[in-house]
């Protein structure tokens, strides 16, 4: 299914609720634990580890779920290894700190030879970068502006939709377990439904989160003369970043109903947070909100490894190129 992509954020409210977020987690270690994504309980799997509802690759958390086995922990760390391939280079530069420390990002070589590696390491307040070769970074002296060129490691698509998908689901009601049984089952063992592999991408000028912030919306209503929404969409906020995508289809679904129809995307206004809060707020109710603001969009379609370049823009001091870790101008 190709989606029909539209982002009018005045919009958003009207279209989703928020049914469970970051503030709203509950941690409670419950007498008997059932894991919320296999559905087996302590007589046959283990409770032992602790497992983040959001992966601490994304930053430094508490938010703790107790209903995720060890076994489904295990096969989640696979989909989050490539999550982590995946934004490395904005979790660097913007000195995202995880479990343990700030990650290192390093690119991957041009035909094994180590000289064309990029090294980008965040010291002391500051983004310090081993650049060695010529083509991936351009310098515009006159303004102290350069863009750089992070060449990821290679990761399957698909594995960075599915870690999101565990994201939204470790948020997802237990009230709501049943109606959206098949996502559980979609997320574990590939059980056929419809999904919607594009993710939206929103960096903000001026806004750094502190520590991951996870929103999860249910659609109020389905169907529209122009096409359907579909049922839950995930906000993921960190660092200076706001990600985006939609989950699978329920069973629940009614696909006669969706017959000629394409899915309408509706875009989280992520823009508020590079806008002037206390004029926006102002606005009336009547006032039509114009806000141009830009987001990207990428496919995670595949399911075999992939390598992708990612452009990001710096400000510098002086000539010595030591960039200062500035989350109000670090991004074009």
């Amino acid at each position: 299914m190709q989606p029909n992509t539209i982002s009018d954020g005045d919009h958003f409210n009207k279209v989703y609720t928020l049914i469970g977020s970051t503030q709203s987690l509950i941690s409670i270690i419950p007498e008997f634990r059932i894991c919320r994504f296999c559905r087996r309980d302590e007589s046959t799997v283990t409770f032992k580890k602790d497992a983040h509802a959001c992966s601490e690759l994304l930053g430094k958390n508490s938010s703790i779920i107790y209903d995720e086995c060890d076994s489904c922990n295990e096969k989640f760390s696979v989909y989050e290894s490539h999550l982590s391939k995946f934004f490395m280079p904005y979790l660097a530069v913007v000195g995202v700190r995880g479990k343990t420390k700030i990650p290192t990002f390093q690119s991957r070589t041009e035909g094994g030879d180590e000289s064309t590696r990029t090294v980008l390491k965040f010291e002391d307040g500051k983004v310090n970068l081993t650049l060695s070769s010529l083509d991936d970074y351009k310098i515009d002296k006159e303004n102290n502006r350069m863009s750089i060129r992070f060449r990821c490691p290679p990761h399957k698509p698909l594995n960075v939709y599915k870690a999101l998908v565990k994201i939204a689901l470790s948020f997802l009601p237990t009230q709501k377990f049943n109606q959206y049984a098949l996502l559980f089952d979609w997320l574990l063992k590939d059980t056929p439904t419809a999904y919607f592999t594009t993710l939206f991408i929103t960096l903000l000028t001026k806004k750094k989160f502190g520590k991951p912030y996870v929103q999860l919306f249910e659609a109020n209503s389905i169907f529209t003369d122009q096409g359907f929404y579909p049922e839950l969409t995930l906000v993921l906020n960190f660092g200076n970043l706001v990600a985006q995508i939609f989950l699978p289809l329920s069973e629940h679904f009614d696909y006669p109903q969706s017959n000629g129809k394409s899915p309408i995307h509706e875009v989280y206004p992520a823009f508020i947070y590079n806008q002037d809060m206390k004029q926006y707020q102002g606005l009336s109710g009547d006032t039509p909100i114009k806000m141009k603001y830009k987001f990207s969009t990428i496919d995670l379609t595949s399911e075999v490894n992939c390598t992708r370049d990612e452009v990001l823009n710096f400000t510098f001091e002086s000539g010595d190129f030591g960039i200062e870790n500035n989350s109000e101008d670090l991004f074009q």
